[in-house]
């Protein structure tokens, strides 16, 4: 997992949950620059990541870390005049890794269980701990990808709504993604 932390402004903090942000735009600006700004955050930091092919119910799937991958829902609802409302969804989802290693861990849990007369603890306790090592390391992650959502919403101009329906006030303009050698018909050229 990649531990740079980008800090947004103290006025686009929000508390809620980790499984959903919904971001408000007055510029028409959806999920569409969102997402541009999210492949450029995971460009920089180096995440390893898959979009969707066009069959896939996710938008990017991030993985993480050895134990977990996090996928990523984007839609926007416009609402006329340029003013988009974009929600985002964001799901842990095992990896193979995980699976194997939890059905080697009840396979044996259950043969040990049916070969004695009595529950053992001893045996139960330690699986318990993995699983919550399991469930840390998730919802570090899933933290870790909803600070990057947040970024990179900021970076693209959009304004988190927090779940009293209150957007947070840019504290400076955003940074306005421009494809590359795109120029200005209208803008006078110097000469030389």
């Amino acid at each position: 997992m990649i531990r740079k932390h980008e800090h947004l402004p103290q006025r686009d903090r929000f508390a809620g949950g980790l499984s959903r942000r919904v971001f408000w735009s007055d510029q028409g600006r959806d999920r569409h620059f969102l997402l541009g700004a999210i492949f450029q955050l995971l460009d920089e930091e180096g995440w390893r990541y898959s979009t969707d092919s066009g069959w896939n119910e996710w938008d990017i799937q991030i993985y993480g870390n050895f134990w977990w991958s996090t996928t990523l829902q984007t839609v926007t609802e416009y609402h006329g005049g340029g003013k988009c409302l974009t929600r985002v969804r964001l799901r842990s989802r095992l990896v193979t890794t995980t699976i194997i290693f939890n059905l080697i861990a009840l396979s044996l849990l259950i043969y040990r269980q049916l070969n004695i007369s009595h529950v053992e603890l001893w045996s139960i306790v330690p699986y318990g701990l993995f699983l919550l090592f399991l469930w840390t390391r998730a919802r570090a992650l899933k933290s870790r990808v909803a600070e990057l959502v947040d970024v990179a919403a900021h970076r693209a101009g959009l304004q988190r709504v927090s779940r009293r329906g209150k957007t947070a006030v840019p504290t400076a303009d955003p940074e306005i993604l421009v494809a590359v050698n795109v120029t200005d018909p209208a803008t006078p050229r110097s000469p030389g």
